[in-house]
């Protein structure tokens, strides 16, 4: 005996529910339907899953375009608070621990020099 799969997508399943009434209309009162299922909830739940649907799109949609604008706003911003460490660098050239003081976070490391190999 061969496997009745179920649509999992909102869309396969209103399309099965679409098939079902349509079978279910076609053979009329001999449905052997009518006595066992509402297809008219059921309708009714297919018609609030889709709204569902619809909701998640345009909620992913909107979260879309405000990752968006948020990674604009990320990059101006960078842009300018690196201005503000190149100003406060050539100001501090001497002692650039001082920028701590502004809320930078100062590595305090400096670079090992390459030894020569003779």
């Amino acid at each position: 005996m061969g496997q009745i799969k179920i649509p999992r997508t909102s869309n396969g399943l209103a399309d099965l529910v679409e098939k079902i009434r349509t079978k279910n209309s076609s053979d009329g009162d001999q449905s052997i339907l009518n006595t066992v299922v509402d297809l008219d909830g059921m309708d009714a739940r297919v018609l609030q899953m889709m709204e569902y649907e619809r909701k998640a799109d345009d909620a992913n949609r909107l979260k879309e375009e405000m990752n968006e604008q948020k990674n604009k706003a990320i990059q101006e911003i960078t842009k300018e608070v690196q201005r503000v460490r190149n100003i406060l660098k050539a100001q501090y050239t001497n002692d650039q621990r001082k920028l701590g003081a502004w809320g930078f976070n100062v590595d305090n490391v400096k670079s090992k020099k390459a030894k020569e190999i003779v």
